[in-house]
């Protein structure tokens, strides 16, 4: 990488409809940096045990594959930003209840699960992580920032609370990269505003979304990432 060329902004998220749904509206938004996706096919909450002593190395594990594979450098990385869906997993243990036909029936309060024990251990696993990588703030010197969408993408983006298939996950995100794709302003208004953000900064909205059942509530901190570049309005 040349002096002149951009530096990456590196977002790391959870599967393709996420990198569809955001991709080209960030392109549009950060014209000054280059940015990329790595999608990481899946939650990396859910699949390492993830603690505050490894969990700078745990997201540089996914980091350097995306460098090996453009055969790229640590120094050539703005900033990591991290995209996650809450799941609704941030929830007492007590509101994972016994009940519905599903793994998870997902409502205001509570989880319904015809596996409570599995799904407990699966959120406890989820929160801890949560709390881990809220914490960091840069891995191996390169900045980071931890963000949410509540209880999935689809749910802040859409307000769609049903269980959706992967067909109409796909839809979603092409038709919300279509509608904000040519207008990048407004999407950075609406992740601004009342419908969906959650208030306060970066600390607060982690402290709100881990309290409680807020993890079943509609809601995302991503609007906070344009405070980092306050060139965006």
């Amino acid at each position: 990488m040349t002096a002149n060329t951009k530096k990456i902004v590196l977002f790391l998220v959870e599967g393709s409809t996420d990198s569809t749904s955001l991709g080209l509206i960030m392109s549009r938004l950060l014209t000054d940096d280059d940015v990329r996706f790595y999608v990481l096919g899946g939650d990396l909450c859910y699949r390492y045990h993830i603690t505050e002593d490894n969990a700078a190395r745990t997201v540089m594990r996914f980091v350097s594959g995306f460098l090996q594979r453009y055969r790229l450098k640590k120094s050539d990385i703005l900033k990591i930003v991290h995209v996650i869906d809450t799941d609704g997993a941030f929830i007492p243990p007590e509101r994972v209840i016994y009940g519905g036909r599903d793994h998870a029936t997902y409502k205001e309060t509570s989880i319904e699960t015809l596996s409570v024990d599995s799904l407990r251990s699966r959120n406890e696993m989820k929160t801890n992580a949560a709390r881990a990588l809220s914490g960091l703030s840069q891995v191996e010197k390169i900045p980071y920032a931890f963000y949410y969408f509540s209880r999935n993408i689809e749910h802040v983006l859409h307000n769609r609370a049903d269980n959706l298939s992967s067909r109409e996950k796909r839809l979603c995100s092409e038709a919300f990269e279509n509608a904000y794709a040519d207008h990048p302003e407004e999407f950075v208004q609406f992740m601004r505003s009342r419908e969906v953000a959650v208030r306060g900064g970066y600390s607060k909205t982690w402290e709100y979304i881990l309290r409680g059942t807020n993890s079943l509530k509609r809601g995302s901190n991503f609007g906070l990432f344009f405070d980092w570049n306050p060139k965006i309005e």
